[in-house]
């Protein structure tokens, strides 16, 4: 799991590269702490190039979750490819992350 750190408006940009599972949602969870370390609560996650994930994988975004929305910001969803999509949506995730078709959707998103 590679993941690079941009950030576009407002908020902060977490774009990974590879699979989300219990082998590399470490790399996540530490990503997400050095933002939090920051102060930085509004996280866009681009899920563009990964191409699994598994319930580790979900059970860490949901953690940010609720740790950005009690510090009143918000992490949503970028690039969710079919299978990611369908599990979002088996797991009832999809009514509780806001999902967007690009990072320029959802950093406006954090505008309003």
């Amino acid at each position: 799991m590679e993941i690079e750190t941009t950030t576009t408006g407002q908020a902060t940009v977490l774009n990974l590269d590879g699979y989300l599972d219990s082998f590399s949602v470490t790399y996540l969870k530490e990503s997400f702490n050095k933002l939090f370390d920051k102060g930085i609560y509004k996280v866009i996650v681009n899920l563009t190039s990964v191409g699994f994930v598994d319930s580790a994988g979900l059970g860490q975004l949901v953690s940010a979750l609720r740790m950005c929305v009690h510090h009143n910001g918000n992490v949503v969803l970028v690039g969710t490819n079919e299978s990611i999509t369908d599990l979002l949506k088996i797991t009832k995730l999809d009514t509780v992350f806001k999902i967007y078709d690009t990072v320029e959707e959802a950093g406006e998103a954090f505008k309003a």
